[in-house]
């Protein structure tokens, strides 16, 4: 089968040396400014993090990135911090926000006045429950059952109790943790099939490219910024 497009369009990273051809020198304790133009089409809202670690290591880091122009959301900017002396990978994920979304449309329609709002609330509900399913399956159970019972609450509450609801601190943390991402764009330098066909190449030719998935920062000892 061949490759999904991509949901969210990212490029123009920084820093990016050569087009990640190289990595991006920092010392250890150094702050890493990350920042990117992230998009796509129609008028659902983003959400995108920052994700870092150690070359080596199997698990990411990340960090929630924020939009730099409240009039011009297509840039983004993330920072994370490096603390060992080795060569770390970073990238950045983002996919469509579909309960901020409905939460927006929500928000908009009630203060036109609406007053009927039922498919709409079944609607928030449904995406509450669906992060539900994550958690469980997440093996958080606990965070599961919050979730279904905040669920259960949506349905029975009138429009202005909805418009409490979703904003209500405790649902917004829950709702992040447990985004749906299955739709999800990475920034990525080199597709795994080419890189396995560079790495062939590789055994036959010694002065080969960067064959880096993940755009590399490589950081150095303090003294290092000392000449």
């Amino acid at each position: 089968m061949p490759p999904r497009p991509p949901s969210c369009v990212i490029e123009n990273l920084s820093p990016l040396l050569e087009g990640g051809r190289y990595p991006v020198k920092r010392a250890v304790g150094e702050d890493i400014l990350i920042e990117a133009d992230v998009f796509k089409d129609g008028h659902d809202l983003l959400s995108a993090v920052l994700k870092w670690r150690k070359q080596d290591d199997a698990a990411w880091h990340e960090t929630p990135m924020q939009v730099l122009d409240p009039y011009n959301k297509d840039r983004w900017r993330g920072v994370f911090t490096v603390f060992e002396n080795a060569v770390y990978e970073f990238t950045i994920e983002a996919w469509g926000d579909s309960f901020g979304s409905w939460r927006h449309e929500f928000e908009i329609k009630l203060a036109a006045k609406q007053t009927e709002l039922k498919n709409e609330t079944i609607e928030g509900a449904g995406f509450i429950s669906k992060a539900a399913k994550l958690a469980r399956d997440c093996g958080q159970p606990r965070d599961a059952e919050r979730l279904l019972a905040l669920a259960g609450e949506v349905r029975e509450s009138t429009p202005v109790q909805v418009h409490e609801l979703a904003h209500r601190p405790e649902l917004e943390a829950l709702m992040t943790i447990y985004a749906d991402r299955s739709t999800s764009t990475e920034y990525v330098l080199i597709s795994p099939p080419v890189a396995e066909l560079i790495e062939a190449k590789k055994s036959r030719k010694k002065k080969m490219e960067c064959t880096a998935r993940f755009p590399l920062v490589h950081v150095d000892r303090p003294r290092a910024l000392f000449a």
